[in-house]
């Protein structure tokens, strides 16, 4: 595949991402929908480095906000923060651990609510309630956790993908050679 293979294939789970969550999951009762962004985030982040958690939070951050109809900014500072807090962890986090991708995605879930939060009553947008706040915060960690090890089998892939040394040749060809 060529260079451009794995920002694009990254770029497009979280365009899948957001397609899901704005089609189907924001319809799910009691918060109980997962944040599919976050969670590709976080492995993309995790398995990239710091420019990769940067790059795919600035980008899931906006998509949100435009998807989401918030002012621009409020999900575009809490997604590139969350970015680059795990692109950081890269040295310090092992990913192939068992437990490891469900614990960062709740902790990381927590984290973005109440910044989230904290963005909106700085910026005078609404009032939070935070008990609200923080009780739909830890469903949604509870959803994320559980889709954790799923979602960073579906980056893994996406990046093994872009990682073939050799692209796809027709059979044709591999038989004759």
């Amino acid at each position: 595949m060529t260079p451009m293979a794995r920002p694009l294939l990254l770029f497009g789970l979280l365009f899948t991402g957001i397609a899901v969550d704005g089609a189907w999951l924001s319809r799910v009762l009691w918060g109980l929908a997962p944040d599919l962004v976050l969670l590709v985030l976080l492995s993309a982040a995790v398995r990239g480095g710091l420019p990769t958690g940067a790059l795919l939070g600035a980008t899931a951050g906006y998509l949100r906000d435009l998807a989401s109809g918030t002012p621009l900014g409020v999900y575009t500072f809490a997604y590139l923060v969350a970015g680059i807090a795990a692109g950081s962890m890269m040295t310090m986090l092992d990913f192939d651990q068992r437990r490891v991708p469900a614990a960062t995605a709740a902790v990381a879930t927590v984290l973005l609510s109440l910044l989230t939060g904290v963005v909106v009553v700085v910026t005078g947008l609404a009032t939070v309630h935070w008990l609200e706040l923080l009780w739909s915060g830890a469903i949604a960690a509870a959803v994320n956790a559980v889709l954790a090890r799923p979602v960073d089998a579906l980056v893994r892939g996406a990046e093994r993908a872009a990682r073939r040394r050799h692209p796809a040749k027709p059979i044709a060809y591999r038989v004759f050679r």
